[in-house]
Order: C-alpha cells, then structure tokens, then sequence
C-alpha cells in the first residue's frame, strides 16, 4: 500500500479518539443558564441603587452603611469592617440576588435568579467598588428591617376625614389603621386643627391635618428631611410649611 494512501486510511481511526472527547466534552461543557446574563445585570441595578443611598444620604458610619444596604430586599450583608468613612473606612461585602429571564434551546421563557457578590471599600480617601467577587463563607450580619408606610397615604386621609377635627377621633382613627408598631405616631392640636406625623424611617414620613375643611395629607420630600432641614413632627404638620415644594 502507497505512504499516501495509508495515511488516508489511518488518520481518521487515529484522530477517532481526540474528535470523540471533543464531542463529549462540548456536550457536557458548563453552560450558563438563558437567564444568568440578565440576572447577573438586576444584581448590578440593586447595587448601584445601594451605592447611590450611600451617597445621597451623606452615610458615614459602618452602622448606617450596613443599615442602608440591609433595606434592599434582594440585598444581604456579609462583611463590614471599618467603623466611620473618615477615620478608619468601611469595607463592606454584600450578596445580592438578581432575577432574570431568558429562551432557552427550545424557544421557551425561563426565568431564574443567580447571587452575585460585591464589595465596597468606603474612605478614608476615596470610595470604589470591586463586582462579582467571590462570596465568603460564614453568617450574613443582621440587619433589622424598617416599618413601611406604604400604600397608608389614602387610607390615612379617608380615615382622618371621618374622624374631623377632634383630637380624640383622630387617635382612636390612627390606631385603627393598625400600622406596625415600629411607625413613630405623634398627634398634636393647634387652633381646631389637628396635625398627625407618622414616621417609619428618616426619609419615610407622612404628615396630615384635619380641620373644619377636611383632612389634607403630604410627604415632604427627601431633601427636606435631610439631616439640619424638617422634622418630621406634628408640629411641621400643623405649620405653614405643610405642603411645600422644596424649592
């Protein structure tokens, strides 16, 4: 038999091997999940949002940084260390779950999520972050969960516009609502005016007087309860601040 036409015989049983572990090694290759990339990009959105409290809250110490993450339902805290921004800095883990969708093989929706992990390095000279780090072991840190006031605003105002202005109603229709305990209730009178301050967190807060013309609600915005600006009182409630646009 010729050299040539010996090689040609022999190299396809000689290369049989080497293209059966390719076959086998292509079907059982990790492959991400359809729905990874976009969960990966939630997590990354959860984050940033963390990060822009951080920021816009003038945080500055290890105890609100883990606070302000920890109210992120998608978000767990798994390290800090460090206690103030200025002085020794904050270095903090977080865990945050990303849901997604994706078409998988078959043409069909399929959604999942994936848990991505992120650590920032806040002061004492500059801030960054480092994504998609790998996760450490132990336990998260505990992180107690603010009341909320949501959906309240027009339960509150309807409730209020049949108790009237008497300070005794506007009790009894607070207490009615049943609001979590934690939500701070002040209620004060002024003039045949009643003035109710709810407040579940520092930007959370709802105000609300009633008086011969009916009960008016308003939640000032969060600049104006920023540290050194409103309270949030029934005091405010009852002033001619009340329903002011910040400017």
């Amino acid at each position: 038999m010729r050299p040539r036409t010996l090689i040609a015989v022999l190299a396809p049983v000689a290369f049989a091997p080497l293209l059966l572990a390719g076959g086998l090694w292509w079907a059982q290759r990790p492959v991400e999940p359809a729905w990874h990339d976009n969960a990966v990009a939630d997590a990354t959105d959860v984050v940033d949002r963390v990060e822009a409290r951080f920021a816009r809250d003038h945080l500055y110490t290890a105890e609100e940084f883990v606070h302000a993450a920890g109210q992120e339902p998608a978000v767990t805290v798994l390290q800090v260390r460090g206690e103030t921004h200025w002085q020794t800095g904050v270095t903090l883990v977080l865990r945050v779950t990303g849901h997604g969708a994706g078409v998988n093989g078959r043409g069909e929706t399929v959604e999942g999520t994936e848990t991505v992990c992120f650590r920032f390095n806040l002061g004492p000279e500059r801030d960054d972050r480092d994504d998609d780090i790998d996760c450490p072991a132990g336990d998260p840190v505990p992180v107690p969960q603010d009341p909320s006031l949501d959906g309240v605003d027009d339960r509150l105002r309807r409730t209020l516009g049949r108790a009237g202005p008497d300070e005794a109603a506007v009790r009894a229709a607070v207490a009615g609502l049943k609001l979590d305990p934690a939500v701070r209730q002040e209620i004060a009178v002024r003039g045949g005016t009643v003035g109710v301050a709810l407040r579940a967190s520092r930007y959370d807060c709802l105000l609300a007087r009633v008086g011969a013309t009916g009960a008016q609600t308003w939640r000032p915005s969060h600049t104006q309860l920023a540290p050194g600006e409103l309270s949030c009182s029934a005091g405010l409630a009852l002033s001619s601040q009340f329903g002011r646009r910040e400017r």
